[in-house]
């Protein structure tokens, strides 16, 4: 008796996440300006394209590229296993070894990190629809730089970033 076949992941696509963060700030979209809640969710969208991008990284250079059906399951492991703190913590903590691309994406998602936790958390802040915007270009340049880095410092930022030092 054969197992059914696992449906293959389907990870979140950081360049829609960056799309969809422009189409809540385009007022030809829903013929309105922005709402607050708009802008504040585009700018959280800035520093989940920044999560997904490492998550799929991660996946991709411990596990290989995702087209095998019988490594689809860790690849999905190593995607879910990244933690938003230790991430952060661990890309900062060790920020000098890193080339200038992957210090350029670790300092801009500690950014993005942050400017998430104010827009989706502190009722207070009030985040200009341009401000959004410049997270989103920021959140865009940093992945698009990430993509850029050899695949050894990739699994090198994976083990920093998914396992705990000891």
């Amino acid at each position: 008796m054969t197992t059914p076949a696992r449906p293959m992941p389907a990870p979140i696509d950081w360049a829609n996440l960056i799309q969809a963060g422009r189409d809540l700030l385009n007022p030809q979209q829903s013929g309105q300006p922005p709402t607050h809640e708009h802008v504040r969710r585009a700018a959280s969208n800035a520093y989940y394209a920044m999560f997904h991008s490492l998550a799929q990284s991660n996946a991709t250079a411990l596990v290989g590229p995702l087209t095998n059906p019988t490594t689809a399951a860790a690849w999905s492991r190593i995607y879910r296993g990244l933690d938003h703190t230790t991430a952060r913590r661990e890309l900062q903590r060790n920020r000098q070894e890193l080339s200038f691309r992957a210090r350029n994406f670790a300092d801009t998602f500690r950014d993005m990190q942050e400017r998430r936790h104010s827009a989706d958390y502190d009722p207070n802040v009030v985040i200009a629809t341009n401000d959004s915007a410049i997270y989103l270009d920021r959140a865009e340049s940093a992945i698009v730089g990430f993509t850029l880095i050899a695949p050894d410092e990739r699994v090198h930022i994976a083990t920093l970033t998914l396992v705990r030092p000891r």
